[in-house]
């Protein structure tokens, strides 16, 4: 498994060096841009969504400034499985707006999980708000999110697992390579602590991730995780 994921990353890092960075304007409205990339592992919040297997995925970003607020929306698709699906893809829009060292930001993001069967059709609708504090010319950043599901997650006896995400994140570019470590809380689910490092080489973007998720209460209390796991991951993507 190992080999396979060293061979398809290499392959891709191989692939995505020879795009030039771009970017495409629309008119006097705003730009497009595309991301791919693939991981060796897709772990959305502690949880591994892709079977212990590389995931590949693609993203068009669209991004009209303005002098009051930025406008952004996007449409990203990612390897993964589950019940009766393969894939997720995940359609987002939102607005962000900087003042002073301080960004703010607020989206509406519907993810649906498709696959072989023609009744599956799953589908979750996420509203976030995030706050990035990143002072002009400063090495680091501090940041906050919040997520709130529009299922407001589910029941497991009196508890109520899943209603919401919160996380607060921070980064510091040491000039050879960017360090960034988070902590985040799936409400009565699940904590997860992810340590990262990000660096640029051969026009792409690669990322090793150590990621520590703790499941909250003992087995059968209602946890999305099956038990306490450790992730450790190698990514590449580049955005053109």
């Amino acid at each position: 498994m190992i080999k396979k994921i060293i061979t398809s990353t290499f392959a891709s890092v191989i692939l995505l060096s020879q795009v030039a960075n771009a970017e495409f304007k629309v008119g006097n409205i705003g730009t497009v841009s595309f991301t791919a990339g693939v991981q060796s592992a897709y772990i959305s919040k502690g949880l591994d969504a892709n079977s212990d297997r590389p995931a590949y995925n693609a993203a068009i970003d669209f991004v009209a400034p303005t002098s009051i607020v930025d406008f952004y929306a996007g449409y990203s698709k990612i390897s993964a499985t589950g019940n009766n699906f393969s894939f997720e893809d995940a359609r987002y829009a939102g607005v962000r707006k900087t003042i002073g060292p301080v960004t703010l930001d607020a989206s509406l993001v519907e993810t649906l999980k498709k696959g072989d069967a023609r009744n599956n059709n799953n589908n979750d609708v996420d509203f976030t708000y995030k706050a990035t504090f990143a002072p002009d010319k400063a090495t680091y950043t501090i940041g906050l999110i919040y997520t709130q599901n529009d299922t407001d997650g589910f029941k497991s006896g009196t508890k109520q697992i899943a209603k919401y995400y919160q996380e607060i994140n921070g980064s510091y570019n040491f000039g050879f390579a960017t360090a960034a470590v988070s902590y985040g809380e799936q409400k009565n689910d699940v904590d997860v602590t992810t340590l990262k490092l990000t660096k640029s080489l051969m026009n792409a973007d690669f990322t090793l991730a150590y990621i520590d998720a703790q499941r909250k209460g003992a087995a059968g209390a209602g946890s999305n995780l099956d038990k306490n796991r450790e992730y450790l991951t190698l990514g590449v993507s580049k955005t053109f």
